[in-house]
């Protein structure tokens, strides 16, 4: 039998690619290492708001919707940033994750656990993907691959292609703890709270939840959860760490999205995720979408044109999005304590700026913030933001 399509990875956009073919009447499988959807647990799971507008995703995997965030410079001054309406929302991500799984066995697709794939071979019209199941070798031929693998790229990385920048993340499931807003995230800003990224405290429900850090590799993300875990402290001395979960952040995507002849890349494996904050579900859901289109479209009429108008029409979809959020992660790192604190100085020196940040700010369309630019750089009290320009511009030199 040959499928029409194989899916490697069943998170959630491996699950809704899987699904979006099931929909199309495409013989479909998907490829799991582990034995179940869901597990293990890796990113925060906040997802926009966009993403529910747009697609068909289970609602009752939803923990709290978030409007807005506190957020803390290194020697913790507070900027407060409130929308009057949901940015995005927490999810269970497991559940979330089984949920679209569901809903892709519906539409037909099947899924093999226990698989990890590990080689590739093409043939005329289709390709035989090889892997291991219970510690044998088995194949299955294809027409086209789909790899929805997650940040690590093992299976691309056994293809040759190589790792790209990431970050090291840690996260703890805490309950005993009360926030302030539970409509708000807070962010961690400095050398204190991490090494190239920030720290969070994210609401999850009642009195549940999760805190965690990214840092660069070679630092170890515990020691910069420990001085998050003093701030808890100050806070209540009843808490208690329940769950610990770690994974990989990619930085500076997209990566490479279609491999000759047939293979399409998609999610935290092509880099769809935002460098500033490493959300990437609702990007891969719409990467999932522009993917089975053009999917389609291919095993209709057998024109390759459609699998390589796929990494053109990812980049005009959100392409752009993914470089503005790289380039100013690129600028966020150049930056020591003593400018983070410079910079929150100028914004709570001119409270306009942050009803402007409230106004245009959209967490997954952040070339929004472009928006404001000109009313920061027109008031003379502003100014002061020139001194980063040297910075701005060798930011924007390493992202082109």
């Amino acid at each position: 039998m040959i499928w029409d399509i194989v899916i490697i990875g069943a998170g959630p956009i491996g699950n809704f690619a899987g699904y979006l073919a099931g929909k199309k009447s495409l013989k479909v499988v998907i490829l799991e290492e582990h034995d179940k959807i869901g597990e293990p647990i890796h990113c925060l799971g906040k997802l926009s708001f966009h993403a529910f507008e747009e697609y068909p995703l289970p609602k009752n995997s939803i923990l709290s919707p978030l409007k807005g965030a506190y957020i803390y410079s290194p020697i913790g001054k507070e900027v407060k940033l409130k929308k009057n309406k949901v940015d995005s929302y927490i999810l269970d991500r497991t559940k979330f994750d089984n949920d679209i799984g569901e809903m892709a066995e519906k539409a037909g697709a099947k899924f093999l656990f226990g698989t990890k794939a590990f080689g590739i071979e093409h043939f005329n019209g289709y390709s035989e993907i090889y892997f291991k199941e219970k510690g044998k070798i088995n194949k299955l031929k294809a027409k086209i691959i789909i790899v929805a693998e997650g940040a690590k790229r093992q299976f691309l990385r056994s293809l040759g292609f190589p790792a790209k920048p990431h970050l090291v993340g840690l996260q703890y499931e805490i309950s005993g703890i009360y926030l302030k807003d539970n409509e708000c995230v807070e962010l961690y800003f400095g050398e204190k709270y991490s090494k190239g990224f920030f720290a969070w405290i994210s609401p999850l429900k009642g009195d549940l939840v999760k805190i965690g850090t990214a840092v660069l590799p070679g630092n170890n993300p515990k020691v910069y959860l420990e001085n998050l875990i003093l701030n808890l402290k100050e806070r209540s001395s009843k808490f208690k760490i329940l769950k610990e979960y770690g994974g990989i952040i990619p930085l500076y995507g997209p990566y490479e999205m279609y491999i000759y002849p047939n293979i399409i890349v998609l999610g935290d494996a092509g880099g769809f995720n935002k460098s500033t904050t490493g959300g990437g579900i609702y990007f891969g859901l719409k990467g999932a979408e522009i993917a089975l289109n053009q999917a389609y479209k291919y095993l209709n009429n057998g024109n390759i044109k459609h699998l390589k108008e796929y990494e053109f029409l990812i980049k005009r979809a959100f392409g752009k999005e993914l470089f503005f959020t790289g380039l100013i992660r690129r600028f966020l790192n150049k930056l020591n304590d003593k400018d983070l604190d410079e910079i929150w100085n100028i914004i709570l020196e001119n409270k306009e700026i942050i009803k402007k940040l409230e106004e245009k700010g959209d967490t997954a369309y952040q070339t929004t913030l472009l928006s404001i630019i000109p009313y920061i750089i027109s008031k003379p009290k502003n100014t002061k933001v020139f001194r980063y320009l040297p910075q701005i511009i060798k930011s924007f030199l390493e992202s082109i």
